[in-house]
């Protein structure tokens, strides 16, 4: 159980890195409020979320990053059209599933209440 634990953090880093450097010079903004679960429980639960963006053409390339003290959790770089990205960047770039996902990880690794 704990080398899969330590090979699943591993795993976690090296994506993260790959995502950081492909999108190292995007632009970003912090996303300070959402109004639909779970976007809304991860912002409060964070000390920040971040939507990441490249334009390309007529799509954008996004990520979001969400940082707890000193752990970071990097979704997967999603390709999206301009009108997506103008509507709901948050939800249109991290999709229900990881956002769930990440705001799990928040509990299991923080405990519930912080």
């Amino acid at each position: 159980m704990n080398d899969s634990l330590v090979k699943s953090f591993k795993t976690m880093y090296l994506t993260s890195v790959f995502l950081f450097c492909n999108l190292a010079g995007a632009e970003h903004f912090t996303v300070d409020r959402a109004e639909n679960y779970p976007y809304k429980n991860l912002i409060n639960r964070t000390d920040s979320l971040k939507v990441f963006y490249i334009m390309n053409g007529e799509s954008f390339s996004c990520k979001v990053e969400a940082v707890l003290d000193n752990m970071m959790w990097v979704s997967p770089e999603k390709k999206i059209s301009k009108e997506l990205f103008y509507n709901d960047p948050l939800s249109n770039c991290l999709s229900r599933e990881k956002a769930k996902q990440i705001l799990s990880q928040t509990v299991l690794e923080f405990g519930q209440g912080l």
